[in-house]
């Protein structure tokens, strides 16, 4: 992957990005970082790049001149032209999902702002997203350029030695990482866990899981909306569950218990939401005798009528060749109990013919509300 950098001061970006992994990266060829210096390209005779600001106001603005002419130098520099992107303080801010997203584009453009920041038409011409790395301001771009390189470079194949180096850290899977430890065992009477030490990979493993749920729920309890299962009824979905997920929410649609159908697009862009942990849906493959036996689909919503989260069963599913064996009645009381500290309400939806999902729903507690449903597409 290429990183083309548009800043004032390329000497720093350039100083902080040959260090450690990522400058071992760039060595290797799996990361190519091209800096230019946007004071190179000023038509001004004294090589100034700013002005005073229309309408008044403290500091100096960076002019579109220099920039535009630095962002034409990257296009010959390239075949095709690139993602741009300006890191701001006022840009989404910066998360795992955005870095994993970013870090499947062949080529990546910054432009680092300066001063009292940009000429906004400037942006407007080549700028395609802006990033924040965090609600606070600093002196300039380079900083969180940096930042968003190495949080986009070590998801690069090749980069961290191994898969796992990133896929078990903080924010990967929604969750904080687990406490590590390392020698001595002993230290300040402060003692090792003694799970990792007795050589239980399946314990350590449990062990792992459920320390990265405490932290999570204990220090940002923003990202602790999707309860974690144990994998053994339910687990979350991997990539490789794409074509399964999409055949079985297809054959959802296709039942009795639903009224239409929808395109296929809506259940691979649903899909991707759960991989990407978005913070509105949540779902997982249903397993029964270590198979993929069905799924289920929820959506999260807060509700002032029951005083909390509600937890919406929007879809259960079931293969034809697992049923029998109460799998939809067990799926729904694991995830009573998987939500029962978050959330206030479970809420779905059912045909007024379906009596056998009638009769289940009714078992488990559920009770049919007097309103009549309305939508608008």
């Amino acid at each position: 992957m290429k990183f083309s950098i548009m800043t004032l001061f390329p000497e720093m970006v350039d100083n902080i990005l040959k260090e450690s992994i990522i400058g071992r990266a760039r060595q290797k060829g799996l990361i190519e970082i091209d800096c230019l210096h946007i004071r190179n390209y000023t038509e001004d005779r004294h090589r100034r790049v700013d002005d005073y600001p229309f309408g008044g106001g403290s500091g100096m603005v960076m002019q579109c001149q220099p920039i535009y002419d630095c962002y034409q130098e990257v296009l010959k520099r390239n075949d095709q032209r690139p993602h741009t992107v300006y890191v701001s303080p006022r840009g989404k801010v910066l998360t795992q999902k955005k870095a994993k997203e970013l870090s499947k584009l062949p080529h990546l453009t910054i432009l680092c702002g300066h001063y009292e920041g940009v000429d906004q038409r400037i942006l407007d011409e080549i700028v395609d997203e802006e990033i924040s790395i965090g609600d606070y301001v600093l002196t300039g771009g380079e900083l969180p350029a940096c930042v968003l390189i190495d949080c986009i470079s070590r998801m690069i194949p090749g980069v961290l030695a191994e898969e796992s180096s990133f896929t078990e850290e903080s924010h990967y899977r929604g969750l904080l990482e687990h406490p590590q430890y390392t020698q001595p065992r002993i230290w300040k009477e402060r003692e090792v866990p003694a799970v990792l030490t007795e050589g239980n990979h399946r314990l350590i493993e449990k062990w792992k899981l459920e320390e990265s749920i405490a932290i999570t729920e204990r220090m940002r309890p923003d990202l602790s909306i999707h309860a974690v299962p144990s994998g053994k009824r339910i687990r979350y979905f991997e990539e490789t569950d794409r074509a399964l997920f999409c055949q079985m929410a297809e054959a959802f649609y296709n039942t009795p218990g639903v009224l239409h159908q929808i395109p296929r697009k809506h259940i691979e862009d649903t899909f991707q939401k759960l991989l990407d942990r978005d913070p509105y849906v949540g779902g997982y493959m249903i397993r029964f005798e270590q198979k993929d036996a069905g799924y289920c689909l929820l959506s999260f919503t807060n509700s002032n009528e029951g005083g909390g989260l509600t937890v919406w069963i929007e879809e259960l599913y079931v293969r034809p060749e697992f049923r029998g064996h109460k799998l939809a009645e067990k799926t729904l009381r694991e995830l009573f109990d998987l939500y029962q500290d978050k959330a206030a309400r479970y809420r779905l939806e059912v045909t007024a013919d379906n009596k056998v999902a009638k009769k289940i729903y009714h078992k488990l507690g559920f009770k049919m509300l007097d309103y009549q449903q309305m939508i608008k597409e």
